[in-house]
C-alpha cells in the first residue's frame, strides 16, 4: 500500500498517514512510527466501511507500506494534490459523502438532548476547537464544508452566518446541498485544479480528500462520545 505522511506543526501536532489511493482515508498518531503501525488495521476498517456501502476499494498489497511523500507544516499539500481532479474523482467524492452522511445521521437521529449537549470530560482539547458536544460537532461539520473547505477552491455561497441559529439537522441539509451542487458543477468544467496559495496551499484534490476525511473523523468522535456517555450514565439506560 502507498502512504503519504504529514507531520503537523504549529497549533496542531502529531502525524497523519494518508492513502491517497483511498479517497478520504487517513489515520493519526503522535509519532511517525506509531502512525505507520496504525495504517494496516485502519485501512482494513476503511475498506470494510466501503464494503458495507456496496463499494469496492482498489486492490493493494496490505503487507507492504511504500512511503510516497513526507511533508510537514499546517495546511500544506502533497504533490499529488496539485494535479487537476478528474471528473470521476469528484463523482467518487460525492458517493463517499453520501455514505458518510448516511452513517452520521443514523448515529445521531434519535439522540436525546441530554446526549447531544453532554460535554465530555476529555483532558486534551485544542483551545481553538469550539466543538465539544455532539450538537456542536454537527454544527461544525455543516459550517466547515461551506465556510472553510469549499471557499478554498472558489465557492462563494452559503456562509456559517447563514447557518447560525437553525437546528443542526437543517444546517447539515443546507450545507450538504450546497456542497453537492458546487462539486457537480465543478466536475463539468475544465478548471478542476484551482490551486490557491495564500497562507496555505489548496487545490480541488486536497478539498475532496479533506471533505470525506472530516466527516468520517467527526462521525468517529461522536460515536466515542456516545460510548463514554453510556459508561458514565448506566442508570439512565444509556442510548443507542
Amino acid at each position: 500500500m502507498r502512504v503519504w505522511l504529514h507531520e503537523w506543526t504549529g497549533d496542531e501536532w502529531g502525524w497523519n498517514a494518508w492513502s491517497l489511493d483511498h479517497l478520504g482515508f487517513a489515520t493519526w498518531a503522535p509519532s511517525r512510527s506509531e502512525v505507520l503501525d496504525h495504517v494496516p488495521g485502519k485501512l482494513v476498517e476503511y475498506r470494510e466501511w466501503l464494503a458495507r456501502h456496496g463499494m469496492q476499494a482498489p486492490d493493494v498489497d496490505m503487507d507492504k507500506i511504500t512511503i510516497v511523500e513526507e511533508i510537514s507544516g499546517n495546511e500544506v499539500a502533497f504533490a499529488y494534490d496539485l494535479a487537476p481532479a478528474a471528473p470521476d474523482e469528484i463523482t467518487h467524492c460525492l458517493e463517499l459523502l453520501k455514505c458518510s452522511r448516511q452513517d452520521l445521521i443514523e448515529t445521531v437521529k434519535d439522540l436525546p438532548a441530554a446526549v447531544l449537549d453532554w460535554d465530555p470530560p476529555y483532558r486534551w482539547f485544542p483551545e481553538w476547537a469550539r466543538w465539544r458536544t455532539i450538537r456542536q460537532i454537527l454544527e461544525h461539520v455543516a459550517s466547515t464544508e461551506v465556510g472553510y473547505y469549499l471557499p478554498k477552491v472558489g465557492y462563494s455561497g452559503l456562509t456559517p452566518n447563514n447557518l447560525a441559529g437553525i437546528p443542526w439537522s437543517e444546517q447539515l441539509r443546507l450545507s450538504r446541498a450546497e456542497t453537492e451542487q458546487f462539486l457537480v458543477a465543478l466536475s463539468a468544467v475544465d478548471d478542476r485544479e484551482r490551486i490557491a496559495k495564500n497562507d496555505a496551499v489548496w487545490s480541488v484534490r486536497k478539498v475532496l480528500r479533506r471533505l470525506v476525511r472530516h466527516e468520517l473523523l467527526h462521525w468517529k468522535s461522536i460515536r466515542r462520545i456516545i460510548r463514554d456517555y453510556n459508561k458514565q450514565a448506566p442508570s439512565a439506560g444509556g442510548c443507542a
